[in-house]
């Protein structure tokens, strides 16, 4: 029986068509679902200041918002008691990334246990504003790295990626989009948020779910008992997934629920 569910963001809860907010239908399966008893968690990279407020708040019959928020890729992790997983990137590997975005080879976001920042006004920064409906900040790497920093993102197509995979070697390197990839610590994952989450809720041997879109979804969806790719998601998400259902606009999660018989 699943106990636990577990939601990609972007591409998955949130369409760009619908104005970054959460379709009437995946909000009906949504309270259905949490109805049912199954823990309703996010998995995302994003941080928490850019969780909008259906997300972080919840909606009418899905009050408190989510269970259990798993961010920055699974490098921090929280409810409403506090923050119960901290994996933040060891000072010296953060060093090192900014030596290669000193050098110019790419423009980068900086992610600490709040929010995400610009190392400069770009047009790749532009491009990432409108995908996700933010405002990125703008704070030089070497001033941010004077905190705990929990991500990075290069701004890198994938046949550039190498760039950072080859002096990154003891970080989890991967992507959402072509935009640019994810730089995570190697002892952080969104699997390991997943079963950081299991642990805290003291569920053990649990089924679960997992929905995402992106090629950094596709270890979650193995991870998890079931995993589902929606049907605007990627190729790497959809060969990752037990199931692939339909477009995010086309109430993919519900019809993904209720295939498996977890909502009527």
């Amino acid at each position: 029986m699943i106990q636990a569910a577990f939601f990609d963001i972007d591409g998955t809860l949130l369409s760009n068509r619908t104005d970054h907010v959460i379709p009437q239908s995946t909000k009906d399966a949504l309270v259905e679902l949490r109805r049912r008893g199954v823990k309703c968690c996010i998995c995302s990279g994003r941080p928490k200041a850019q969780l909008p407020w259906c997300i972080r708040d919840g909606f009418p019959g899905f009050e408190g918002g989510f269970d259990a928020y798993v961010v920055l890729t699974g490098s921090l992790c929280y409810d409403a008691q506090g923050v119960y997983a901290d994996t933040p990137i060891d000072h010296e590997i953060a060093e090192r990334f900014a030596g290669l975005v000193d050098e110019g080879l790419f423009d980068c976001l900086t992610l600490d246990s709040e929010d995400a920042f610009a190392n400069r006004d770009s047009e790749k920064v532009h491009e990432l504003t409108r995908m996700v409906a933010y405002d990125y900040p703008i704070q030089d790497i070497h001033e941010m790295l004077k905190r705990p920093i929990y991500q990075f993102c290069a701004f890198l197509p994938p046949e550039r990626q190498h760039i950072v995979e080859d002096v990154m070697t003891d970080c989890i390197v991967t992507r959402w989009c072509d935009l640019f990839c994810d730089v995570v610590p190697a002892n952080s994952s969104k699997p390991a948020g997943v079963q950081a989450t299991l642990d805290h809720f003291g569920i053990a041997d649990a089924e679960t779910i997992a929905f995402g879109d992106g090629g950094n979804d596709a270890t979650m969806l193995q991870y998890c008992t079931v995993g589902v790719a929606m049907g605007n998601g990627g190729a790497e998400a959809k060969a990752a997934a037990d199931y692939v259902t339909d477009d995010i606009d086309q109430g993919g999660i519900a019809k993904a629920l209720r295939h498996f018989g977890l909502i009527d």
